[in-house]
């Protein structure tokens, strides 16, 4: 059985926290792979689009194929999904186009929508709040096009959240 979840959403929504907060429960956590790649020195998206959804994809892919040693769920920030839906984006094209094949996650996938009160830019995002509520509007598209059942992340503190998250993929 399936139990690598996706926790998706654009920047800023709130998913690193949800999952710092997953992981110190003892959970096993995935970290977004984009900021990994920036961290590593690799191309940064707002100097290599390209390059960026090259290298996150490549390592979202090798994220996949770690083993999961046990029915424990495993909770992705960010993935594969994420980095092929941005080069959809970028190329203009459906995301239908670039996934191919069978969704390497569980379903549903957990989204975490915009939320301006907590939205901040950083080091590693340097984007407007404008430009992550067009990632937002980018990515519910391309889960509707997947078919891909969703959970809304709802926008309360981050313990309600791992609640709903957990309630979900626990079962």
């Amino acid at each position: 059985m399936n139990k690598r979840f996706l926790i998706t959403g654009c920047s800023g929504g709130g998913k690193s926290t949800v999952l710092d907060r997953l992981e110190a429960l003892g959970h096993r956590v995935v970290h977004e792979p984009g900021r990994r790649v920036i961290r590593g020195h690799g191309p940064a998206p707002w100097e290599d689009r390209l390059g960026f959804f090259e290298a996150v994809t490549t390592l979202s892919l090798a994220d996949l194929d770690r083993p999961v040693p046990d029915d424990a769920p495993t909770f992705f920030d960010r993935g594969l999904f994420d980095a092929l839906s941005g080069r959809a984006g970028r190329d203009k094209v459906p995301i239908t186009e670039v996934m191919t094949g069978k969704f390497p996650y569980a379903q549903p996938v957990f989204y975490a929508p915009p939320w301006p009160e907590i939205y901040c830019q950083t080091s590693e995002r340097r984007h407007s709040f404008e430009m992550a509520l067009d990632e937002a509007e980018r990515l519910r598209r391309d889960l509707t096009a997947l078919n891909l059942e969703v959970v809304e992340l709802p926008k309360e503190p981050v313990e309600a959240r791992v609640e709903l998250i957990l309630s979900v993929a626990l079962g």
